[in-house]
């Protein structure tokens, strides 16, 4: 196995990251695409909440947005690990491209191959490395709660007309 730079594995790792939270963004565009209607021909016209009618008894009945039974939450990515171990092959001297990146002049870079995982540290050798990366997800977009708090308090029961 060929070493690799280790600050390209953890820039991968992290890409990975991104491209789960780019997942989630997408997922609340699709909870929208889901409990709305728009007009895709006329953009900028505002969408309008999809609505079920729920009957309570028979005098009395509710429109109910279908976004406001959605737990947004629930759609994102609560805690991404990554365990690994590595073993350094080699280093090298780099300069840095800047200097803010160090806060020095130059870095070590440090080349690696993925090796066995050792459970206790006595089992692992010196030139290997455990790393533990833990990437965690925000909360949902506030205006995400916004509009469903705000479909939500316009459910209220409505006398049934009679026929």
């Amino acid at each position: 196995m060929m070493a690799a730079d280790l600050r390209a594995i953890t820039r991968g790792l992290h890409e990975a990251a991104t491209s789960a939270n780019q997942m989630i963004a997408q997922q609340y565009i699709r909870l929208f695409d889901q409990f709305f209607d728009c007009n895709s021909e006329a953009l900028g016209t505002p969408m309008k909440a999809r609505m079920v009618e729920v009957e309570l008894d028979q005098g009395h009945h509710m429109r109910v947005p279908l976004i406001s039974l959605v737990t947004p939450r629930g759609l994102a990515l609560d805690t991404m690990q990554v365990d690994l171990s590595v073993k350094i092959a080699a280093t090298e001297l780099d300069d840095a491209r800047c200097a803010m990146e160090t806060g020095e002049l130059n870095s070590e870079r440090f080349f690696v191959t993925f090796s066995s995982h050792s459970d206790t540290l006595e089992k692992r050798r010196p030139d290997e490395v455990r790393i533990s990366l833990t990437f965690k997800a925000c909360e949902p977009p506030e205006g995400v709660q916004r509009i469903i708090e705000e479909y939500t308090r316009t459910i209220g029961p409505t006398p049934t007309e009679a026929d």
